[in-house]
Parts: C-alpha cells; sequence; structure tokens
C-alpha cells in the first residue's frame, strides 16, 4: 500500500539522519528533503519528529526480537536454546550499534520519555526465555525451578550484552563473555 511505502520510506531516512547527525540535530524538514517531499506531508503520516522516532525503534525492536526468536531452535537443548537467542541479541545489538555513533540520544529518549516500549520488549524477551527455561525443566535438562523467575534473572544479568551504549568491545570478545556468563548460568540451572 502507498501509505505503508511512505512512512517506512520516511522512517528510513529518519534512521539515517538520527545515526549520522543525531537525534536533536535532525529536523523534520531535513527528513522531509531526504524524502523529496514536504515537512506537511511527513506530518500527514507522524505527529513530531518524536513520533517519528518512536516508530522506528518500534520497528527496530521487532525486527531484533523477530531475528532471535527466529535464531532458536526448540529441538536443541535448553541450554543452547538460551545461547542461541542471547548471541543473536548481542549481535543484532552489535551490529546496531556499529551503524553511528549518535544512538545513544535515541536510547535515552525512550529510557526517559517511553520506559512503555523497553518493559513491552522486556516482557516478550523474558516470556521467550521462559518458555526456554520451561522446556528444559520439561525434558530433565533444569532442575525444577520457576521459568518466570528464572527468565526474569538471566535477562538482568546478561543486559550488558543488549544495551547499545555498552557495545564498544569487539564482537568476539563480547560473544566470549556472554558464553562464559552461560556455562555460570547453566551450572545453577541443571537438574
Amino acid at each position: 500500500m502507498q501509505e505503508d511505502r511512505i512512512r517506512h520510506q520516511i522512517l528510513e531516512a529518519a534512521a539515517r539522519r538520527f545515526t549520522d547527525y543525531g537525534y536533536g540535530k535532525t529536523t523534520v524538514a531535513e527528513i522531509a528533503r531526504d524524502c523529496g517531499m514536504s515537512s506537511g506531508n511527513v506530518y500527514r503520516y507522524y505527529e513530531s519528529k518524536e513520533g517519528i522516532a518512536i516508530a522506528g525503534v518500534e520497528e527496530k525492536l521487532e525486527e531484533k526480537l523477530g531475528t532471535c526468536e527466529a535464531a532458536t531452535d526448540d529441538s536443541s537443548p535448553a541450554i543452547e536454546q538460551l545461547r542461541q537467542y542471547l548471541l543473536a541479541r548481542l549481535r543484532f545489538t552489535h551490529a546496531f550499534n556499529c551503524g553511528g555513533s549518535h544512538l545513544h540520544e535515541l536510547v535515552q529518549l525512550i529510557t526517559e520519555r517511553h520506559r512503555d516500549l523497553i518493559d513491552k520488549c522486556d516482557a516478550r524477551v523474558i516470556g521467550w526465555l521462559a518458555q526456554i527455561i520451561g522446556r528444559g525443566i520439561e525434558r530433565g535438562e533444569f532442575r525444577p525451578l520457576d521459568a518466570k523467575q528464572a527468565a526474569t534473572s538471566i535477562s538482568v544479568a546478561t543486559m550488558v550484552f543488549n544495551v547499545p551504549t555498552f557495545m564498544q568491545e569487539p564482537i568476539e570478545d563480547m560473544e566470549a563473555k556472554l558464553n562464559g556468563l552461560l556455562e555460570l548460568l547453566h551450572q545453577g540451572l541443571k537438574a
């Protein structure tokens, strides 16, 4: 549909601007110019620059969650499913962060003014991790425990591997650290 194509075009132009110049230094007029349209036309699709940013973040979070979920093979042992999911999340975040130096502005905007997006994303992650842990318990790979609480704890323990502002090290170093943490977690989970 034409409207969806235009919305996507606006989001792509905004993402480039936010990444290259920062959220604060980007104007709707610049986004519009990059799209070959007027500012008024952009406002037909989004009510503000912040609205554009939020829509872009929602789209990127959905892509990230989908990538992580698709990386998980539920026929694998549960610890491998956790590894697949968490490594996919790390790789996605690391690659995204390497795309530009101004992403911290968007992270700050979301953290300060749109915490509901983070909470919704966290709930989905915890739900997915709880399913993996539940399968591990059912198969006798993990000891009996509260799967949701364990998933919440794993989510918190692996936060450094999920937040763009922590993605300063080479991916290989971060993967090694995450694998080390997963080995420790496995010792606490296994039956």
